[in-house]
């Protein structure tokens, strides 16, 4: 039971930040797309040099978000079965 809450915080908490961090994402790729005619922009350089960064380190707290949310699945339909 003890798991299976913090199973569940974890999981909330994962996907409060993550839907945060696609809000965020959206202003980033908005950025890059304005200035995606600039030929530094494809070093991450430039006026969205910010932006790249951004995204490379913000795509691992949502794919934890997703892991998270798939063991949460499964461990709520194997608590499912036990009865």
């Amino acid at each position: 039971m003890k798991t299976r809450k913090i199973v569940l915080t974890a999981t909330v908490v994962m996907g409060i930040v993550s839907f945060l961090i696609v809000i965020l994402f959206h202003g980033a790729l908005t950025d890059i797309w304005h200035e995606i005619g600039r030929p530094d922009i494809w070093h991450g350089q430039g006026p969205a040099a910010f932006e790249w960064r951004f995204i490379a380190i913000a795509y691992w707290p949502v794919l934890i978000f997703h892991i998270l949310f798939f063991v949460s699945l499964w461990h709520f339909k194997k608590d499912k079965k036990k009865g």
